[in-house]
């Protein structure tokens, strides 16, 4: 009789021991989706603004485009003014050298003008001037030879004076066409000046336009990269609640299978690597840099480093939440575990190759080589380990070396 009340204690307490593991780990699961979740509500606000975003940065392009083909139209416009401009100049500068050319022979002839008259003064200075005219009047033969003498000095006379006037009318006509000219070319130049003023205008206000848009764009780019990590982030945030369910079942599964060992059941198998601790190393080589801050900023994994084909395993029981290629990470592959009731993500970063693509894996299962794909300077392994799920800021990260 004692001996089964005894033993009737101890499947109470077996029981009670059962009852308070299940519903601890039930508390911490609910907590680890409600993480989850409430990650995603963050990261659903995060997509909002992000597209918010994109849409404001849409309409000041628009603006920015309509107000460039404005400056494009005007631009052209001014451009033809100038060319239309450059033309009448050169036009009238070929006006001007035909002017010049007509100034050249008019000038010809007023200098042989000047010198014949110059002639006459000082022919009329020797001979004494009004005296000789006398002289040549009195000197007649008769009557008739006065008269001719007389118009003969009168035709002189004439012509001489028509020639000063043909001259000064020559001048002051060629003299009026150059100013005229002159002064036309003149405010083309200054009009010339002015157009070419608004031109570099119109061209700085083009460049300062152009870098906006090149500003505007750059944004966008910026904007649609942050859009897209958000809604990757979000991918993987909805893989890993779907990990994560799945994991529960598989810890459940593995505490009756535990349970059953202990009552003399075979013992788990274990992996290529062993270990202590609550993971294994999930590659052979050196640390080559440790979890912490570094120069380049915050290391939130450890680098396994080794050259050669260097296998890599899960570092425990698992679900691969997402197995994929990423600029930054390379060949990566992301598991979500459920050790003692909590949520753990680790993340093999950097491989060469990957040998899982979704589903349960095993403690110390194959996942691929070691690699140098992705950010990465030389053949390592890049190792995380999240309390939690893994997110873009890391806010979870551990370190991996104090759990193996």
């Amino acid at each position: 009789m004692k001996r089964k009340v005894v033993g009737t204690v101890l499947s109470l307490s077996l029981a009670l021991g059962a009852f308070t593991m299940y519903h601890s780990e039930s508390v911490v699961h609910a907590e680890s989706l409600s993480s989850i979740q409430k990650k995603q509500q963050e990261n659903a606000k995060k997509a909002k603004a992000a597209k918010a975003k994109l849409d404001k940065n849409k309409s000041s392009q628009e603006a920015i485009e309509a107000e460039v083909v404005r400056i494009d139209k005007l631009s052209s416009e001014t451009d033809l003014k100038v060319q239309a401009k450059q033309t009448d100049i050169k036009e009238t500068k070929e006006e001007i050298d035909v002017l010049k050319g007509e100034i050249a022979v008019v000038q010809k002839r007023i200098d042989k003008r000047d010198a014949l008259l110059k002639e006459r003064v000082n022919s009329m200075y020797e001979s004494g001037g009004a005296v000789s005219y006398l002289e040549v009047v009195l000197g007649s033969k008769d009557f008739g030879d006065f008269l001719d003498r007389v118009l003969a000095l009168n035709m002189i006379a004439e012509q001489d004076r028509q020639l000063l006037e043909e001259q000064k009318k020559d001048k002051e006509l060629l003299e009026k066409k150059m100013a005229a000219v002159e002064k036309k070319l003149v405010n083309l130049q200054n009009a010339m000046k002015e157009l070419q003023v608004l031109q570099k205008q119109l061209k700085a206000q083009m460049d300062e336009k152009t870098r906006l848009m090149a500003s505007l764009k750059k944004e966008e780019d910026s904007l649609h990269a942050e859009a897209h990590k958000i809604e990757n982030e979000g991918a993987l945030l909805k893989s890993q609640e779907e990990a994560f369910r799945a994991e529960q079942a598989r810890a459940a599964a593995r505490e009756k299978a535990a349970r059953e060992s202990s009552s003399g059941g075979s013992a788990p198998l274990m992996g290529p690597v062993s270990g202590n601790g609550m993971i294994i190393k999930p590659a052979a080589g050196r640390i080559s840099s440790g979890f912490g801050n570094r120069s380049s900023g915050m290391h939130e994994g450890i680098d396994i480093a080794q050259g050669g084909t260097v296998p890599i395993y899960a570092a425990a029981d698992g679900t691969v939440i997402r197995s994929e290629y990423s600029d930054s990470y390379g060949n990566v592959v992301y598991i979500s575990h459920s050790i003692g009731g909590q949520q753990w993500t680790t993340v093999y970063a950097h491989m060469s190759s990957r040998a899982v693509s979704g589903g349960s894996v095993s403690k110390g299962q194959f996942l691929g080589n070691m690699g140098n794909t992705g950010h990465s300077f030389g053949q390592h392994l890049h190792f995380e380990l999240h309390k939690g799920p893994w997110n873009a800021g890391k806010t979870n990260a551990v370190n991996p070396a104090a759990y193996w």
